[in-house]
């Protein structure tokens, strides 16, 4: 294991005869190693802002171990396509500065990893090669020309792994680089859909319930309530096909603030509760005696 300081520079002017000045320099690291940035830090020697004509600009600055595939999205100017995310696993480490005057953003700076993270062993990776890609956009403009002058310190951990794991290293991170163009992962919901999975929120308590009558369309529910028809008769007998009628309509699907069962046949969804006990209710008939199992001589059971 070796610990291995690399201080670089990326200057010079760039054009471009589109929306994007996209400028590039590669770093070559020792093959057959598995590398970790311990420490990393940036510096815009030239205080980079946009021109006194157009001041809203946006700039990312990256570290890959490949060169970076732009996203298709635009930068927050509205002009050209965007780098990759953050958190995506083929960035290293990714910076940017945004001026946005118009619309009242300002001047803002970030990094990830942070600086405090950044002091600390971050990311692995094994691919040996580092590309510093510099990616400016301006609003409004097209042809235009910068000049870039930064400096960069890495201080990256390096240690002799063995050809399979290098090996795997390898082909993973060339994976996440070359394999994909468009990264969309996120799920947009309407505030319908967020007050559906959570209804108890919109209603602002418990969910109504529904209670049975002595009576309905199909049949008496005294069988659910266990308690005599009217206080003073036994209760009504009903054959197995109305109660599963019955426990069929207290599945009935509802809105999300409304009560579970069938309000209109007075079929609470309780009643499921209440013949649980009973699978045959539940799931039909069921055979007195369970026909007898017979095997063949290998003893694989036979059907009958």
């Amino acid at each position: 294991m070796a610990i291995y300081e690399i201080r670089d520079t990326i200057s010079g002017p760039g054009s471009t005869f589109g929306d994007q000045v996209i400028m590039q320099r590669k770093i070559n690291l020792e093959p057959g190693m598995r590398h970790t940035i311990n420490h990393l830090d940036w510096f815009d020697d030239a205080i980079s802002g946009g021109s006194a004509g157009q001041p809203n600009y946006k700039m990312e600055v990256y570290l890959t171990n490949y060169p970076v595939i732009l996203r298709d999205r635009v930068f927050h100017t509205g002009n050209g396509l965007g780098g990759p995310l953050a958190g995506d696993d083929q960035v290293l480490w990714k910076a940017h500065r945004l001026n946005y005057s118009s619309g009242n953003l300002g001047w803002y700076d970030a990094e990830f990893p942070n600086q405090f993270l950044g002091a600390t062993p971050t990311f692995s990776f094994y691919t040996p090669t580092l590309y510093w890609t510099i990616i400016w956009t301006q609003e409004g403009e097209i042809g235009y020309e910068r000049t870039f002058e930064q400096s960069l310190y890495l201080a990256l951990e390096s240690k002799k792994v063995d050809a399979v794991e290098y090996g795997i290293g390898l082909l993973r991170e060339y994976n996440n680089n070359q394999a994909r163009k468009l990264s969309n992962n996120g799920l947009t919901m309407l505030q319908a859909e967020v007050i559906g999975a959570m209804p108890m929120w919109d209603i602002g308590g418990i969910r109504s319930e529904l209670m049975t009558g002595t009576t309905s369309t199909i049949g008496d529910g005294n069988w659910f309530l266990n308690q005599a028809y009217a206080g003073t008769n036994g209760e009504i007998m009903e054959d197995s096909g109305t109660i599963r009628i019955q426990l069929q309509e207290s599945r009935t699907m509802v809105p999300s603030t409304e009560a579970f069962g069938s309000d209109f046949l007075e079929f609470p969804d309780w009643f499921k509760a209440i013949a649980k006990p009973f699978p045959s209710l539940e799931t039909g008939p069921q055979r007195a005696n369970f026909p007898p199992r017979r095997k063949l001589t290998n003893g694989n059971t036979e059907m009958v």
